[in-house]
């Protein structure tokens, strides 16, 4: 090989700097353009002529953060350089893949296999002539790191493939890379290259919070508000996708749904709104292609879930979570619950503690002369039966509420002021565990009744007595007078 030759194969291979460097700039954006040779910077080309061996390796680090400035393959041993990497990502998967021309694999300990490596950019290496002559599929382990041994000298195509458990809002660009790398300070070659790709990450937390219903009853409305924040995103990115999903608990039946970007409400529509969906009790909220335009990090996306509680079931203990995924992110909400407990009252008459009372009046107040929450009548079997009470959110479980009886039963005395009021406690709990209270009514006073006593059987006698004197007076006038021979 002249010199001539070994000037223009030193000039191929800076030119290809220029794809690889981009490479391990590990830009977020999808479909980054390749430097052009001439703006290259102006640096001594390395020869082709001192290349040796056939093999060679890629190292990748895999790391969390905004891209800096472009690697130059070599590792990065600084310890202060390492910390302002960022983070390591274990478990990100990626394929290596070797870049073919009509059908023949890239050489580059060749000539022609320069000439042809200046030519690819991660934008055309897709579509043919190209194509990938092996894949090797890594991940990346601890620290982030990854070592991909014994490649051909060649060029490679590197895409990410699975950020694993990391919440990856931008992946790194596919990029190109080749082995061995040229060092343009002195002329040499690495063969063991290592590049720094990064990813920003999804690091909002979104957040779920619950009302107080429209009325401490079953039966009423809660409204259920998932807040998302809106992630920065890696340069060049977009918001590909931008949904927020939840799965309604099934003693909760959806009655309506409200979006805000920012505080603006947006309606349904299919290209500056929202789209809703889902089956079953699940409900997903899809921001369309002008909504996501509008999007600014920082901001808010809120989801505002209106739902009527229609039963308690086991526990009376309702909870949601929301998911919001960005891009190829999900993240879970928190966990807020609404409580609600079930309520027994039972009438009973005082002196008989086993006779139940029907025809009670009551109404139930949050608060002892507060506004009126309802009323109610004990039925046949003296009971009033209230199907759920809002007791609280969260880890408030217990709820004081005021009865105040207004009407008594058939004979039996209503309570009068204090005396008329009780307060229960009622607990959160399910249909079949109801808090009981019983209630007691004393059965009113007849009026008073003439004596029938002993008095009455003294006079009784004594009348007896009477006649019988009476009688017995007049036999003896009537014996006298036969015996005075007078009786006529």
């Amino acid at each position: 090989m002249n010199q001539q030759e070994r000037g223009g194969l030193g000039r191929r291979a800076l030119a290809l700097v220029g794809v690889a460097a981009l490479a391990l700039i590990g830009t977020a954006g999808i479909g980054s353009a390749a430097f052009a040779a001439d703006e290259l910077p102006a640096v001594p080309a390395p020869s082709i002529s001192n290349i040796t061996g056939t093999m060679g390796s890629l190292t990748i680090h895999k790391h969390s953060g905004d891209p800096g400035a472009a690697g130059d393959g070599s590792v990065i041993t600084d310890p202060a350089k390492i910390t302002a990497l960022g983070a390591g990502l274990v478990g990100v998967d990626f394929n290596v893949q070797r870049v073919a021309k009509s059908g023949v694999p890239i050489d580059l300990t060749t000539a022609a296999g320069w000439d042809a490596a200046q030519l690819v950019t991660p934008g055309n290496v897709m579509a043919a002539p190209y194509s990938f002559s092996s894949t090797t599929s890594v991940t990346t382990g601890a620290g982030g790191v990854v070592t991909v041994p014994d490649l051909p000298y060649g060029l490679y195509y590197v895409t990410e493939t699975d950020p694993g458990d990391n919440s990856v809002v931008s992946q790194v660009a596919p990029f190109l890379v080749s082995i061995p790398y040229p060092v343009a300070s002195d002329s040499s070659w690495l063969y063991n290259v290592h590049v720094y790709p990064k990813n920003k990450l999804n690091t909002t937390v979104p957040t779920k919070t619950v009302s107080g219903p429209t009325a401490p009853v079953l039966g009423s409305t809660v409204t259920w508000t998932v807040t998302a924040p809106i992630q920065a995103l890696g340069a060049g990115d977009t918001y590909r996708s931008f949904v927020i999903s939840d799965l309604l608990d099934p003693r909760l039946e959806l009655t309506g749904i409200v979006v805000k970007i920012d505080g603006d409400v947006i309606g349904v529509d299919p290209v500056t709104g929202y789209t809703p969906s889902g089956a079953g009790q699940t409900v997903i909220v899809t921001l369309n292609t002008d909504a996501r335009m509008d999007l600014v990090a920082g901001e808010n996306v809120t989801v505002e879930y209106t739902t009527k509680v229609v039963s308690l079931g086991d526990n009376g203990l309702i909870d949601n979570t929301g998911l919001v995924y960005v891009n190829d992110t999900t993240k879970e909400t928190d966990h807020p619950r609404t409580n609600w407990g079930p309520l027994t009252i039972t009438k009973k008459a005082a002196q008989e503690p086993n006779r139940t009372l029907q025809g009670a009046e009551f109404t139930l107040h949050e608060t002892k002369g507060g506004p009126v929450v309802g009323t109610y009548t004990t039925n046949s079997s003296g009971q009033i039966v209230i199907d759920g009470l809002y007791v609280g959110s969260g880890t408030d479980v217990t709820q004081d509420y005021w009865l105040h009886e207004t009407k008594a039963p058939a004979g039996y005395a209503l309570p009068l002021g204090d005396a008329a009021w009780t307060m229960v406690t009622v607990d959160a709990a399910g249909a079949s565990d109801p808090t009981m209270i019983t209630i007691n009514n004393t059965q009113q006073n007849g009026p008073n009744l003439p004596l029938t006593g002993s008095s009455g059987t003294t006079m009784f006698m004594l009348g007896g007595l009477a006649l019988l004197l009476t009688a017995g007076g007049v036999a003896l006038v009537a014996s006298s007078r036969r015996r005075q021979g007078t009786f006529k």
